[in-house]
């Protein structure tokens, strides 16, 4: 062999071997040994099949013999040799016979190692073969569409759901398969993902079967490029109907369960243990005075109560319950007291955070209503004893002074025992005086009401009021410029202000000061409970205020009870508060009252204002 030829096959990349004709090898390049591993002398003049697979023999043997019958035309095949290592070799030939050429005499053959090519391609055709299975097994619609929308591939989920043959997709706009009223959304979004290059989207449709059933699917699209290029639309799409339908169930159940809490009358709320308001609806916000539900959620159940540490005592009190209820007492926005009957449960208001769950009922106005009955029925069943007291008394009475007006009449005026006389009258006359306060008290005196001026009255009292509590008080008398009109009778007008007086004096026994003010009040639905037993409306407001040493606590639910007095018996009866309460009601009013330790107390009497 010359020596350029010799040295291009020496120097070549792939490997040369030169056959006779019965297959035997007349020559091998260097390239052969780096191949397979052999050297020249393990090859040459050996037999050149006997490296090949077993398997691959016949068909190696039968290209052999297709190259001989075709001298100068090249043949490629490929088959498997065996490295020297042990290991299986992916071997492509080109043979051609050059044995007729009187320069070669030699069937001539170039190969090369392609193992690592073929493994790759089997990778690929197995990752292939996988993900045909799964895109056909999947139990999702998975296609492909052409940059215009068009079906280019549907796996057999697609077909089943959406009852179209795979013949019947492809071809077909996929936009045909959305229901009408959602095409223009769908148009939007996509037409936006592809001019903006969005890679993947999301979207929920309802599409219509073949059948004309409508399901709704969940859909993921992926942009799929060459290069810059958008080339189609891979989708990922699901049955999602009866997710969507079970939405729409909770969405309802929902609406309903907020439109029951939303349209309750009775406040609704849920806390943290903390205070924390984490939710309420719109009747807990009206009853608190709140103008929302978000301005009250700003605030923290501590400041409803009074003080922290009712709510503290409260808490304690039901530690370890699950429900507990109570009546509390609460305050509003703008502090005004209201009672509230609450009913709690405790829950988590979050995963891991404890809380209650409450239903408040404001039932200031009902317990008001309450009390006002109770004490009507107390004072009614007194007036009954007292009237019945009062006849029998006062026929006694009778009785006792007519007969000490004949004694002293028999008695000259220089007998000593016409004093004794005189002193019996003057008992009995005192007890004739209690017995019309109880007819006062049971109201069973004939009544002559006018049309009087409670400022005009109380400037022509103020000069005998003074003298009565004496120079060690001072009596201060205020009243508004617009008058306040009433219809009562005079007497009974006195009997009240010379009453509420004589109780602030005695309240002060070293002295003070005693305001009195008369103004007109317009009450609404909310400030009218303060004042049981009347209802909203316009009213003459007598109030009398002392600096004296106030009403303890436990005698406050008793002051107007008859009888009930914390005098000596020497001073008072127990019957004058009892008897302006009864004045009050008679004429259509009310009296109440506040005070405070060592702070003095104040009563108010209401009279229904008369219009002009």
């Amino acid at each position: 062999m010359d020596a350029l030829p010799q040295a291009l096959i020496e120097n070549s990349t792939e490997a040369v071997v030169m056959l006779n004709a019965d297959g035997t090898i007349r020559f091998a390049s260097q390239a052969s040994v780096r191949l397979l591993g052999y050297s020249l002398e393990e090859r040459v003049g050996h037999d050149g099949f006997e490296l090949v697979h077993p398997d691959d023999v016949a068909r190696t043997r039968a290209a052999f013999a297709e190259v001989l019958r075709q001298p100068g035309v090249p043949l490629e095949t490929e088959h498997r040799m065996r490295h020297k290592n042990g290991d299986w070799r992916d071997i492509a030939f080109i043979a051609v016979s050059r044995l007729d050429d009187p320069d070669v005499r030699a069937v001539v053959v170039n190969y090369h190692d392609v193992t690592e090519r073929r493994r790759a391609e089997r990778a690929v055709r197995d990752s292939e073969t996988r993900l045909r299975r799964i895109v056909e097994h999947a139990q999702d619609l998975i296609y492909y569409c052409d940059p215009a929308g068009r079906f280019t591939y549907v796996n057999p989920t697609a077909e089943r759901v959406m009852k179209y043959s795979q013949d019947e997709l492809l071809g077909r706009h996929f936009m045909t398969l959305i229901r009408p009223d959602y095409r223009d959304a769908a148009v939007e979004l996509y037409t936006r993902q592809i001019v903006e290059h969005v890679p993947n989207t999301y979207f929920e449709f309802p599409s219509v079967t073949k059948d004309g059933d409508v399901l709704w699917i969940g859909q993921h699209v992926q942009l799929v490029y060459e290069g810059e290029t958008i080339v189609a639309v891979h989708a990922i799409a699901r049955d999602i109907t009866r997710q969507k339908n079970a939405e729409e169930r909770l969405r309802r159940s929902e609406a309903r369960y907020r439109s029951l809490i939303q349209g309750a009358a009775y406040g609704i709320y849920r806390s943290t243990f903390q205070g924390e308001i984490l939710d309420a609806n719109p009747a807990f916000a009206r009853m608190l005075g709140y103008d929302s539900v978000q301005d009250l959620l700003t605030h923290n159940m501590r400041e409803l109560y009074r003080t922290p540490a009712e709510r503290v005592e409260l808490i304690r009190r039901f530690a370890g319950e699950q429900y507990g209820d109570a009546d509390v007492a609460w305050q509003r926005k703008d502090g005004t007291p209201i009672l509230v009957h609450l009913t709690t449960r405790t829950v988590d208001v979050e995963v891991g955070v404890g809380g209650f769950e409450g239903i408040a009922e404001d039932i200031t106005e009902r317990r008001a209503l309450e009390e006002q009955l109770r004490q009507a029925q107390k004072m009614e069943a007194v007036g009954r004893l007292a009237r019945g007291v009062a006849h029998d008394f006062n026929n006694v009475l009778a009785a006792i002074i007519g007969s000490s007006d004949l004694l002293t009449a028999s008695l000259p005026h220089d007998d000593p025992r016409r004093e004794e006389a005189e002193e019996i009258r003057k008992a009995a006359e005192r007890g004739a005086a209690l017995t019309r306060q109880l007819l006062a008290f049971s109201r069973r005196q004939v009544l002559q009401p006018e049309v009087l001026d409670l400022k005009v009255v109380a400037e022509q009292l103020h000069g005998m009021l003074q003298r009565m509590v004496g120079d060690a008080i001072a009596i201060h008398t205020r009243a508004s410029d617009c008058p306040a009109p009433v219809r009562m009778e005079p007497g009974q007008l006195e009997q009240v202000l010379m009453n509420l007086v004589v109780n602030a004096r005695d309240a002060m026994p070293d002295g003070g000061t005693i305001d009195i003010t008369i103004d007109p009040v317009s009450l609404d639905e909310r400030s009218v409970l303060r004042y049981p037993g009347i209802s909203a409306g316009d009213y003459a407001r007598i109030a009398v205020r002392d600096t004296g040493v106030g009403i303890a606590v436990e005698q406050q639910a008793h002051v107007f009870e008859p009888f009930f007095t914390t005098k000596s018996p020497s001073k008072g009866t127990g019957l004058g508060l009892s008897i302006i309460y009864g004045i009050a009601k008679e004429n259509g009013g009310a009296v109440t009252f506040s005070t405070a330790a060592n702070e003095g107390t104040t009563f108010e009497v209401l009279l229904p204002l008369v219009q002009s």
